[in-house]
């Protein structure tokens, strides 16, 4: 025979869905909206744990739960946690025939004292650093014992237990996260923007470097075997104009439009964007790099060269070390002409640049107005079309030009047709732009 579960003190927590409610239909309504009604859900909860012991007095704590996470960011469905206390021993079936609830969702609370504060605390994870923190004042008693003032009387002992809790915490998780790092399942930017992922980066930084690093080297492996066998073509978008027209605007939205176009078919599109002081040292692999405020002389000429054919597949300078940068979209914004921007590279040949720049993008304000004029054109190769003048005199002999497609003053027409009609088509896997083109 089954022995029965009788205590004093339980908890419980279940989701604010109807489904899950033995309630009449009228109070299975409040559901419908549960922010709106909160209050009336916990009056239905408390007054059904009272038709349990009407004589004696009992406590009890009621707190929704809408902030909690799942590990790394996915929010967690809103869900009611309740604390209930007894005078005399009462049976866990009986509770639950009564809250309208199944058995499995009431626990008994542990043992003596430190069962029953443990209890409380986790309504608001008062000694769990690693969940959402909330407050004392959310919490709803109707009066039937002080919760702002438990908390308060035991705050210093929750701290400690909390801080200790977070080490043990940080220790037990350390491999799955770097686990996941390696998988690429955890970016630099959700661990950044993680407190918890932070804190755990801030006391292992040469492991998750190292994970970040592995991650992004394969991730570049992958994609120049990738390029290689004809997948997708490394596509340059270089976007010129005077200062404050509107460039990096211009290229923060195209990235962020790939990004979305990328993730919509099961690709990453992680943005990179490359600082003018050691650009590729946080390099993890990502698909769009995007290059803002970069001078000629921030890269080696080797480097710019590697950078605009991955298909060399030599490693880019970085401080601790050299990576393998493999993107599939770079884009440029820059106030200077490529010949002029690239003119002053001293040790390569000019044209060995501008024949690597796919698609050349031109902002100007049209005459006398703040209105924008936004064109693009494509590479075409010219034997002898044009020269540039170095300043130290020479003269270099250009065998490629850009040949004007299309212009609008229209930014969002001109973009969508930027990507559809030019970009698209070369950096999506060839199979899947098939499919989505059909």
């Amino acid at each position: 025979m089954t022995k029965r579960k009788q205590t004093t003190t339980f908890i419980f927590e279940q989701q604010l869905q109807s489904d899950y409610w033995d309630w009449s239909d009228d109070k299975k309504d409040l559901f419908d909206d549960w922010e709106a009604n909160k209050r009336a859900i916990f009056q239905e909860i408390y007054d059904r744990v009272k038709t349990i012991d009407e004589e004696n007095p009992i406590k009890i704590g009621l707190i929704v739960h809408d902030k909690d996470v799942s590990f790394g960011s996915r929010l967690v469905k809103p869900h009611v946690h309740g604390y209930i206390e007894f005078k005399t021993k009462r049976d866990l079936n009986i509770l639950a025939l009564s809250l309208g609830l199944l058995p499995q969702y009431i626990e008994p609370s542990g043992k003596g004292r430190y069962g029953k504060i443990n209890s409380k605390a986790y309504l608001i994870h008062a000694k769990s650093p690693d969940k959402y923190q909330y407050e004392a004042s959310e919490v709803e008693t109707f009066d039937t014992f002080d919760y702002e003032q438990f908390i308060a009387e035991n705050k210093e002992d929750f701290a400690k237990q909390s801080a200790t809790r977070k080490r043990e915490k940080s220790d037990e998780s350390l491999d799955l996260v770097i686990s996941k790092v390696q998988k690429g399942e955890l970016s630099y930017q959700e661990v950044m923007e993680d407190d918890e992922l932070a804190f755990l980066f801030a006391n292992n930084q040469q492991k998750f470097r190292e994970s970040f690093n592995f991650f992004g080297e394969r991730e570049a492996f992958l994609r120049l075997k990738s390029l290689e066998r004809g997948d997708y073509q490394l596509t340059v978008l270089y976007i010129q104009g005077e200062p404050d027209v509107g460039k990096s605007t211009l290229a923060k939205e195209i990235a962020l439009k790939v990004k979305a176009k990328m993730n919509d078919i099961g690709l990453r599109g992680d943005i990179y964007s490359a600082s003018s002081s050691n650009p590729f040292d946080n390099y993890y692999g990502e698909e769009i790099l995007f290059l803002d405020d970069l001078r000629e002389y921030n890269l080696s000429a080797s480097d710019w060269l590697k950078l605009f054919d991955p298909l060399n597949s030599a490693r880019m300078s970085a401080r601790y070390q050299n990576k393998l940068v493999i993107p599939r979209l770079v884009i440029m914004p820059v106030y200077k002409t490529p010949k002029t921007f690239f003119g002053e590279v001293q040790a390569e040949d000019l044209n060995q640049f501008l024949r690597r720049i796919n698609f050349l993008l031109d902002i100007s304000l049209k005459h006398e107005t703040d209105d924008r004029l936004y064109n693009v054109s494509e590479l075409v190769k010219r034997k002898a079309v044009d020269f540039y003048e170095r300043k130290d005199g020479s003269t270099v002999v250009l065998n490629f030009k850009y040949e004007d497609m299309f212009c609008s003053d229209d930014k969002e027409w001109f973009v969508n047709k930027l990507l559809e009609d030019c970009v698209y088509p070369r950096i999506l896997p060839k199979k899947v732009k098939d499919v989505t083109n059909d």
